[in-house]
């Protein structure tokens, strides 16, 4: 059975660095090069090959696309006893769940596993885990059709009530609004849409993959 790494479109053009970091890091691990899109390359999957993720929004369409097993990068992570974490000791930060993988417990609990082995003391909102409603603008927009034909389920038969289409001026003080009630100086996401949500809403948002390569000081 093959091994394909989709590496997130998003999160290598918008985390360069961390990006290259993980990439090293799966092929010392894993023995596998990144591949393009998942929207395109979700095809050479076969069944029960393994599909490494790193975003929500890929493992939604190889799930409802493919008979691969996925793996989010967060859980291989987690379970390495040779990763060298950094240590951000014992600062306080919220974790911003992200509808997309609101049903994802293991995925939930696998952020906060190692949100603690990076020293971090977590707090939690109150719509976390399956109760989030947060998707950053992707829900604050119509569905786009791509996601619509690919996570056909995801979207629009469970999610489309979730679409509440705003203007920018409406998305910023929608996000204000839910930033109001977070105390800490950062909020870790796992979903670039999210954190990009978390900063117009006028926190610092920072993602995963951030805090687990940061940029060398």
């Amino acid at each position: 059975m093959a091994t394909i790494f989709f590496p997130s479109c998003k999160a290598r053009a918008d985390y360069k660095s961390a990006s290259k970091k993980l990439a090293e890091y799966i092929k010392e691990k894993q023995g596998v090069s990144p591949i393009g899109c998942c929207r395109i390359n979700h095809t050479k999957l076969e069944d029960g090959d393994r599909a490494i993720v790193v975003c929500n929004n890929c493992a939604a369409i190889i799930e409802e696309n493919t008979h691969a097993n996925i793996e989010f990068v967060w859980e291989m992570i987690d379970k390495d006893p040779d990763f060298v974490f950094p240590d951000y000791q014992g600062e306080k930060i919220t974790v911003q769940d992200c509808w997309i993988a609101y049903e994802k417990r293991h995925l939930q609990e696998t952020v906060r596993s190692l949100l603690r082995k990076m020293n971090f003391e977590i707090e939690e909102l109150a719509e976390n885990f399956e109760k989030t409603r947060f998707c950053g603008v992707n829900l604050l927009a119509p569905c786009t059709e791509s996601n619509g034909k690919l996570a056909h389920n995801r979207y629009v038969v469970q999610g489309a009530h979730m679409f509440t289409p705003m203007t920018p001026e409406e998305q910023r003080q929608h996000f204000k609004e839910h930033c109001r009630q977070i105390t800490t100086k950062r909020v870790a996401c796992y979903c670039k849409f999210c954190k990009d949500g978390i900063v117009m809403g006028g926190k610092e948002g920072i993602h995963l993959l951030e805090l687990l390569f940061p940029e060398e000081s």
